[in-house]
């Protein structure tokens, strides 16, 4: 949501402060123009009212020439007695010397000069100037225009925001609704970038639970079936049977049934605990030599032979990630090979700038390519294997969790040097200072 809110307060620091300043220049400029083209029109007046100031200055009949002005035009004359027309001292003697006096209202402009032969004041009256007049036009347009273009970034704003917000709707509905497929294209400049992308992992998780939960209901359906009904046939046969010899036999078998009951109902527990363990990974610098070792170590068959290779010249494979699991990790790709091998295991690890590679190849039966994808799901084994080997195919199922919770990566294919199985783990090399999710 930091996007979201850092994109909010650009458009709202643009609309207002850059929008303000852009029309603030505009009718400055404006102003400006205004006010030469207004000095420049006065200063005509002033030329034009001191041309006549003179002329009527030597003439004997001034009122004949008042009285035949147009009276009816923009512009009138006036002659005013100077005792009628009190000045200040310094003003009256600013008028005499001959600048001329001006007067503004809001119905006309008074251009006043002074008339020495008759000490009178020869007036000049204008409406006031046009220019002046659209200032006030001209201030709604821009106010107007100011909120139009406001209006227009917040909708340039607000557009890709709610078409997002519609396909996030339309999604989640259609999720809603069952289609756990469904995902959110997630766009590069959206604002709910953060947003879309929870969305999908949260999908995601969603719908590997509710797969997990379909194969659960199909693997305890399946292997809980056959040790019960072992058991019922015993009781049913332990009821029926006196000698005490086969009456052991039997009890021995029902209590192998239970225990095998026991082992399936803590596998599935302890898978289902890892969901809750995501939350609490301590990811720090781990040696994959020591863990691989330690697994080796531990290896339950010793019959088993393991080739363990280092190809990373001086420098260790340290990666980054949660010691404990990682070693469940390794732990469970080893023993999952010693199950499946003839007698031969290789493991190496390689390594590059950013990722650390770890490759376990045996000289088994491999796997087949239409089964890779379906073997790291829980519950689900190998078909050719099934009924040979024990186990309830958890391991790589455990294995695939963990490293998404690493961020890692795991490929299957077929061992050129073995021709058995060979499983490719690709996890992320520790680089000091790195940022933790």
């Amino acid at each position: 949501m930091r996007r979201l809110t850092l994109s909010l307060l650009s458009v709202v620091l643009l609309s207002t402060i850059g929008l303000g300043w852009m029309f603030d220049n505009f009718y400055n400029k404006y102003a400006q123009q205004s006010k030469a083209q207004q000095k420049d029109a006065i200063t005509v007046l002033e030329q034009l009212g001191g041309n006549l100031a003179q002329s009527l200055d030597g003439l004997n009949n001034r009122n004949l020439f008042i009285k035949k002005w147009q009276e009816n035009g923009h512009y009138r004359v006036n002659i005013v007695p100077l005792k009628d027309f009190p000045l200040p001292a310094k003003l009256l003697s600013s008028v005499k010397a001959g600048q001329p006096l001006i007067l503004e209202t809001d119905d006309s402009i008074a251009i006043h000069y002074y008339l020495a032969s008759s000490n009178e004041f020869f007036v000049l009256s204008a409406p006031p100037i046009l220019i002046a007049e659209t200032d006030g036009m001209v201030n709604f347009l821009l106010t107007v225009l100011f909120y139009l273009a406001m209006l227009l970034l917040v909708f340039l704003w607000l557009y890709p925001l709610a078409k997002r917000l519609l396909v996030l709707r339309k999604v989640a509905k259609a999720f809603g609704d069952g289609k756990l497929e469904q995902r959110v294209e997630v766009g590069s400049i959206s604002y709910i970038k953060d947003l879309e992308t929870e969305f999908n992992h949260m999908a995601y998780r969603i719908e590997a639970l509710v797969n997990d939960v379909k194969l659960l209901s199909s693997a305890v359906s399946h292997d809980l079936r056959t040790p019960l009904a072992r058991i019922r046939f015993g009781i049913d046969t332990l009821q029926e049977e006196d000698d005490p010899a086969l009456r052991k036999r039997f009890e021995q078998r029902i209590s192998d049934n239970v225990n095998e009951m026991v082992d399936l109902v803590e596998t599935l527990l302890n898978y289902a605990r890892l969901d809750q363990a995501m939350l609490e990974l301590n990811k720090t610098k781990v040696n994959l030599n020591t863990l691989i070792a330690n697994a080796i170590k531990n290896k339950s068959d010793d019959k088993i032979s393991i080739d363990f290779l280092v190809k990373c010249g001086e420098v260790e494979p340290w990666v980054y990630g949660d010691s404990a699991y990682l070693m469940i990790l390794v732990a469970n790709l080893i023993q999952n090979a010693c199950q499946y091998c003839d007698n031969k295991i290789e493991v190496k690890i390689t390594q590059n700038n950013e990722i650390v590679n770890l490759t376990i190849s045996d000289d088994g039966k491999g796997i087949l390519p239409e089964q890779r994808e379906q073997i790291l799901k829980p519950f689900i084994r190998g078909k050719d294997n099934e009924q040979n080997i024990k186990g309830y195919g958890m391991g790589l199922a455990i294995v695939k969790r963990i490293l998404e919770w690493h961020d890692g990566e795991i490929s299957i294919k077929q061992s050129e040097k073995y021709g058995g199985a060979e499983f490719t783990i690709s996890l992320l090399k520790y680089i000091d200072n790195r940022q933790t999710k």
